[in-house]
């Protein structure tokens, strides 16, 4: 499974690449790399304003030398702060395919923090808007650090699309997004159903105390609103106070190795569809947990990675997850505790979710949950192979109105329950709904015969 992420990892970047060169050659008509031009932003620069005509390529300004810009060139920027935002639109004049190289480009973003110095800083504070807003096809960041107005909408550090239509594409790479409402927004306007960002690959970054602003989108690292084929790996997330991640619509997101300290929670689904959680591992939880605020109503998580309702085909697998309080009380959770006013009438439960391989413990309530609901939140579901350790109430809990869920080859030990299952069958029967086998545990609410779980499991 690792494995075959990684590869549909790096032929998503090939095909972004490929995308890119392709760009270039369109737009410049076959013509060689050469005539690709680097312009230079020099915080010690004296000119104002990039320029082609006469040719100028080195000014003190990100936005002027995007605005000279066109299609497939490189804007290199040095150290130094740029009380500015900065806008790369296609409108009016090509800019797909830019690449914006910081003073940190190609440095990992994770290991470059406690430096300090060196950095290419855009700071949009007291405009209104984020630092970088990205309405273009192809575009790569590299390497700055990112600080978005607290006012703005969103309050983020980098947007990849806007309320305008538009395929939006970028990749975000090596950079620090810190003190931002939301530190990367990937947009789709809820009126447009056929343009939206998408294809976007957001790897070694760092999100880091992501609380700034009021209302909407503050305390999130990522925030993924409606986007397709989103890849999120190997960043690091701290300190932000609401969630690390949130999934809300779209579909094939891929979320992997990344970390997660001091988050609120680590990942909120909502109305996701065939979406990968792999390979990640994250630590005490709920720290600084807030509320999630998503089209004015307010969410709750209560688990490192909380499933709200109506989200298909997701796999959670081979994840790491230790330690939570309030309100983060459980490891991984199909949660009854968002609003309903939030999904379309009657679609509450979660549809073909596998959950395997995963290490949890030390939660203040549940390893592994699937609450109560009427229409149920998890049905037609397998939970496999994980080790559900040290947790306050239940190991694995399967609580009433979910059914059909295979629950095979899991440990769960030291918990107070490690194996719980209220569901009833048509005689009133508990347990009578899913399937229990090979699952060890000491301790079972149904102890049979058979337990839901044995010591040392049925091998």
């Amino acid at each position: 499974m690792h494995r075959r992420h990684n590869r549909f990892s790096n032929l998503r970047r090939f095909l972004f690449l490929a995308a890119v060169a392709g760009v270039v050659v369109l737009f410049l008509g076959g013509t060689k790399a050469g005539a690709v031009t680097v312009w230079s932003v020099s915080k010690t620069s004296s000119v104002a304003s990039c320029s082609s005509s006469p040719l100028v390529t080195t000014c003190n300004t990100i936005q002027s030398a995007v605005n000279a810009a066109s299609s497939g060139d490189v804007i290199r920027v040095g150290p130094g702060t740029y009380n500015e935002s900065v806008m790369i639109s296609e409108s009016g004049h090509n800019r797909d395919g830019l690449t914006l190289l910081g003073a940190q480009a190609g440095r990992d973003a994770r290991e470059r923090w406690h430096e300090r110095g060196g950095e290419s800083v855009v700071n949009s504070t007291g405009t209104g808007n984020p630092a970088i807003v990205v309405n273009a096809l192809f575009v790569v960041i590299d390497g700055f650090t990112a600080t978005g107005d607290s006012t703005a909408t969103p309050p983020a550090g980098i947007v990849v699309g806007s309320q305008s239509s538009g395929y939006y594409w970028a990749q975000l790479l090596n950079n620090i997004l810190v003190n931002n409402g939301t530190g990367i927004y990937l947009f789709r306007p809820s009126s447009d159903t056929t343009h939206y960002s998408f294809y976007s690959v957001i790897e070694h970054n760092l999100f880091k105390d992501n609380t700034a602003g009021r209302g909407e989108n503050v305390g999130i690292g990522v925030t993924s609103n409606g986007a397709t084929n989103p890849v999120i790996t190997d960043n690091a997330f701290t300190g932000n106070k609401a969630v690390a991640i949130i999934i809300s619509g779209g579909d094939h997101a891929e979320i992997t190795n990344n970390t997660s300290e001091d988050d609120g929670a680590f990942v909120v689904y909502v109305n996701a569809m065939q979406s990968v959680c792999s390979h990640n591992s994250g630590r005490r939880f709920g720290h600084k947990g807030v509320p999630v605020l998503i089209k004015s109503y307010t969410i709750y998580p209560d688990a490192a990675i909380d499933i709200g309702p109506n989200n298909f085909d997701l796999v959670i697998s081979d994840n790491d997850l230790e330690e939570g309080e309030s309100h983060i009380s459980n490891g991984i959770a199909f949660t009854n505790t968002f609003p309903a006013a939030l999904f379309p009438s009657g679609e509450n439960a979660n549809y073909y979710v596998t959950v395997k391989n995963n290490r949890i413990s030390g939660f203040p309530e549940n390893g592994i949950v699937a609450e109560t609901l009427p229409s149920g939140t998890l049905i037609y579901s397998w939970i496999l192979g994980n080790e559900v350790l040290d947790n306050g109430a239940d190991g694995i809990s399967i609580q009433d109105s979910n059914y059909n869920i295979t629950v095979l080859d899991n440990r769960a030990e030291g918990n107070a329950v490690d194996c719980y299952d209220g569901t009833s069958g048509g005689g009133g029967t508990l347990g009578a709904q899913d399937i229990w086998l090979n699952d060890a545990g000491n301790t079972s609410n149904l102890t049979g015969p058979p337990p839901l779980c044995t010591p040392g499991g049925w091998r």
